[in-house]
Formats: C-alpha cells, sequence, structure tokens
C-alpha cells in the first residue's frame, strides 16, 4: 500500500510511543510497541505478522550504514570513556578547571561555551562537552537534566548553523539538488549563509541558554530539579533511572599512576582534530576546494576515524607513559562497552520506530495539509510548524530536510516566496522538532552524556524549546508579512524570550505541573 494512503494513521506509531514513553518511563518496552503497532499497519493489521515484521526492521535498522557506524561510535566513544576513567585524566582536568570556577553559574556558562566552541560535529561536542563537564556540573549541584539540556540546546544548534561542520555538507547537498532540479542558477553555499539569519529557533535556543543561567532562572519541570539539587545535592531525582551508568568508581586508577591533565585532554584533541581532516579528505580534499569536500564528505567515517584514533591514542598513553597492565586496560573498555549497552539499545530502536513513521508516509501527509493553507507570506511559519512535527515524529533532523526540501523549495519557488526563508524554516523547524521528541539520536546521545534519566531530560526540555519555537514561528508569520528583516527581528524575539522567561520563573512551583509525572518532582 502506498505511503500516502495511511493518511493520520501514520501518527499512531511515533505518537504511542512517545505518550507511553513520557508515562511510564519505559523507554525501550515503549519504543518496541510503538515499532510493532507501525508493523502491523503495514502487514495488513496482522498482529502476529506484526511482530515478526518487527523484528525484521530492527534488523534492517542495525545494517544501515550511517546507523551502524553510529552504533559503532557509541561503542568506541563508551571503550574511550572508560579508558580514561582508568587514567584519571578526565579527573585531573575536572579538579583543574574547578579551581578557576566559583559559581554555578560559571559551571552552567562554561557548559554551554564549550558544547559551542566545539561544532565540527555535534555528536562529538555532546560527547566531549559531557564528558569534560559532568563531574563539575555534580561538583556544584548543578542538576543532570539541566546538564542534558545545556548539551542539546548547546551543540546541535550550533553545528546546524557552523560553515565548518558535518551538517553542513548534507544541508548544502540538500539546496543544491533542489536547485539543480528547478534550473535556480545560484549557489547552494551562499544560500545557506543566506539562511542562518532565518534560522530563528537555532539562533533563540542559544540566547535561551545564556539568558537562563545569566539570570539564574528555571521554569517548569527544570524549576524544581534545581530547586531539589540545589536543596538536597541531588543531581538526580530518587527514582531517576541514567540512561548511562557513569560510575567512575568502577573503574579505579592504579595507585602507581600519577594522572594527568592531558591524559584526557590529548585523545580530545585527536578526536577533533581527525573528524575535522576526516571530513576534508572523505570529500575529496586536497583534490578539492575546502567547501567542495565538506559538501561532499562522509560524516560517519569521519566522527568514527576519530574516536578510533582517540581511543587508540589513550592505549598509547596508558601503556606507554602510564605503564598500566593491558589486562587493566581491557577490562576498563569492556566497563566502558557496558555503560553504553542501553544508549545503543533506545538509538536503535528509535531509529527503527523513526523509519516505520516515514514508511507509512507521516512527511506527505504533514506536508499534504500544511500544503492546503499555504500562501506566500504564511509559507516560512507553515513549513517551520510542518518540518518540527515531521521531526518530532520520526526523531531525525536529517530525515526530515530530506522529506521537507522536495516539498517545500519548489513551492516557495511558485510562490515566490524568498528562498533563503523557506530553507531557513525547514532546517531549524526540523530541529525544534528534535529537541522535542524523545526518539531523537541528539536528545538520546545528550541524557546518555550527560548521565540523565532520560525522561526527566525530555520533560525538562520541551518547555524551553516550545519557548523557542512559539517565538520563532512568530518570526516566520513577522518576515513572510514583511514587517521587518531577520537580522532587524532576532533582537525583538531575544527580548520575548527574556520577558516570557522572567514571567515564567517568578511562578510559583504549584503553577507549574509536571504534565508527565516526572522523577524530578
Amino acid at each position: 500500500m502506498p505511503a500516502e494512503t495511511y493518511g493520520a494513521i501514520s501518527l499512531l506509531p511515533a505518537l504511542f510511543a512517545i505518550v507511553l514513553t513520557l508515562v511510564s518511563r519505559q523507554v525501550l518496552l515503549s519504543l518496541f510497541t510503538g515499532i510493532w503497532i507501525g508493523a502491523t499497519i503495514l502487514v495488513g493489521w496482522n498482529p502476529i505478522g506484526g511482530m515478526a515484521h518487527s523484528l525484521q526492521l530492527v534488523i534492517n535498522s542495525l545494517i544501515t550504514p550511517f546507523n551502524s557506524k553510529l552504533l559503532l561510535f557509541t561503542f568506541l566513544s563508551g571503550a574511550m570513556l572508560g579508558m580514561i576513567f582508568l587514567s584519571g585524566g578526565m579527573k585531573a582536568l575536572a579538579e583543574r578547571i574547578i579551581d578557576r570556577i566559583k559559581t554555578r553559574r560559571q559551571a552552567e556558562v562554561g557548559t554551554g561555551l564549550l558544547g559551542m566552541l566545539i561544532f565540527v560535529d555535534s555528536y562529538a561536542s555532546t560527547m566531549i562537552t559531557g564528558s569534560v563537564m559532568r563531574p563539575i556540573t555534580d561538583q556544584f549541584d548543578i542538576s543532570r537534566e539541566k546538564l542534558a539540556y545545556l548539551l542539546d540546546s548547546t551543540t546541535s544548534p550550533v553545528v546546524s548553523i557552523a560553515v565548518v561542520s558535518t551538517w553542513v555538507g548534507f544541508e548544502v547537498g540538500l539546496i543544491r539538488d533542489q536547485f539543480s532540479s528547478l534550473g535556480i542558477d545560484q549557489s547552494a553555499f551562499v544560500v545557506f549563509l543566506q539562511s542562518i539569519p532565518y534560522r530563528f529557533y537555532s539562533l533563540l535556543a542559544i540566547a535561551l541558554v545564556f539568558i537562563l543561567v545569566g539570570m539564574g532562572w528555571n521554569f517548569g519541570p527544570m524549576k524544581r530539579a534545581e530547586k531539589r539539587a540545589k536543596e538536597e545535592g541531588k543531581v538526580l531525582a530518587d527514582d531517576a533511572d541514567p540512561l548511562i551508568e557513569t560510575r567512575e568508581e568502577d573503574i579505579v586508577t592504579p595507585d602507581h599512576v600519577d594522572s594527568r591533565w592531558w591524559y584526557f585532554a590529548a585523545p580530545i584533541v585527536a578526536l577533533v582534530a581527525v573528524t575535522g581532516f576526516g571530513l576534508l579528505y572523505s570529500g575529496g580534499w586536497p583534490g578539492a576546494a575546502p567547501n567542495q569536500a565538506l559538501r561532499d564528505a562522509a560524516t560517519a567515517d569521519a566522527i568514527l576515524w576519530g574516536v578510533f584514533s582517540a581511543c587508540a591514542l589513550l592505549l598509547a598513553i596508558l601503556v606507554g607513559h602510564a605503564r598500566v597492565e593491558l589486562e587493566a586496560v581491557s577490562d576498563s573498555m569492556f566497563e566502558g562497552f557496558k555503560m553504553v549497552m542501553f544508549p545503543v539499545a533506545v538509538l536503535t530502536l528509535a531509529w527503527t520506530i523513526g523509519g516505520v513513521s516515514e514508511t507509512l508516509g507521516v512527511g506527505p501527509f504533514v506536508v499534504s495539509i500544511a500544503e492546503g493553507v499555504i500562501t506566500a507570506p504564511l509559507l516560512p511559519a507553515i513549513v517551520f510548524v510542518a518540518a518540527a512535527i515531521v521531526s518530532f515524529s520520526i526523531g531525525t533532523s536529517w530525515g526530515t530536510m530530506g522529506i521537507m526540501f522536495p516539498v517545500a523549495v519548489p513551492l516557495a519557488f511558485q510562490l515566490g516566496a524568498p528562498l533563503p526563508g523557506a530553507i531557513g524554516a525547514i532546517l531549524t523547524g526540523s530541529l525544534f522538532g528534535d529537541h522535542c521528541s524523545p526518539i531523537s539520536d541528539t536528545t538520546v546521545l545528550s541524557s546518555m552524556f550527560a548521565g540523565a534519566d532520560h525522561v526527566d531530560h525530555v520533560n525538562t526540555q520541551i518547555p524551553y524549546a516550545v519557548l523557542c519555537g512559539a517565538v520563532a514561528t512568530l518570526l516566520f508569520l513577522a518576515t513572510g508579512y514583511g514587517f521587518s528583516g531577520p537580522i532587524l527581528l532576532l533582537p525583538v524575539g531575544v527580548l520575548a524570550l527574556f520577558v516570557t522567561a522572567y514571567y515564567l520563573s517568578e511562578r510559583r512551583d504549584a503553577d507549574v505541573p509536571n504534565v508527565f509525572g516526572s522523577s524530578s518532582d
């Protein structure tokens, strides 16, 4: 049956999985139930056949080249963390940083800035920033929910607009493909740059982080999480189930090892450097120009080479410089593998249910509804909201971009709407939905490297994301109707965030109920 004929039913698997996850807090069971519902629909409403098809869909998700490489990246990240714990390098670096960080606010600002500085790749940025800052934020009684939010809202938003990152090649490639098919004689990279001021959600998400941190404000479930952490010293709620068990105490640094801060810094530098070189090399550099190489880069290969290089350097440091026995190194690597087993399972099922939703035609269904009400002035706002809904449902920004570009760009071209605005709406709307979705890979990884309960992270982040998304929608409406250009509207949006955040943060805890019953209560 063609995907277009499933209509509103195409939303059922993802919505069921998302709601069940937030209500029951059983992530794996909820995701698989959503997969089973989708598979049952696909095989003609046969629940037994749906179960068998569900297993095949999971297998198909695992053997997808990009997904399998990202899973290997996750396992190697676990091995790297295990070796870092064994070396004592992270603790040594944290002690040096703590000597310079005197307040909770400085720790939060440091987390946000580090997440922004590592703009080559969102996965690498989340891993590095979370690993470095987690012991520091714990020291200052900052909740793991807050740490996960800081990771999620400063890594992907920055990487998505950086001109040198794993995202830029994919985004520019999508623009180029549409321009080629429509006969538009413009530089895809130049239009990519022109779309950056229209990335309202991405820019506002970054701004909100520093408004909240700078003013010391919190609202919604995050307000209670932070109150618990500050007053009770509990960075996790009593019944929280961290997505990754970051139990450094299970990996003991040998007594004879004199831990150095560069035991951690050196492999991280190697990871970033090799990833950056890998992006250029896999895209054809030095034969191709850097911009061309980034556009054609093999993202999954580059981050995999980076983390493997970091692991190899760590192994050399531990055995060659710290004189640690190979058996201890091997044991630490396996402990690291154990840390990431649950996130790997969550990622696999999240990808699978996203694939099910795509097969059922969530994208075409949402777009078909949007097309019925689109005019040139409304196009940016409607495209933004449509991209957010699709991204929320399938849990992937890139997948959403792939769905939206072939529809929204030709429509904008036909209606005469500014192409940078339409393209910016797709790219930033995809990120908005991703930030709200518990089945998003970046959301899962933020929970993972923050050592946070995944449901609590989603619960505490949604109010912040929705606030930015609501303001972004208004800004898209304003640009569509010609009230002003994006650069002049952005300060207005930031002011709206400031005023609204102040109002919400001043409300009593009783006024901000936790809709999904998070363990932050």
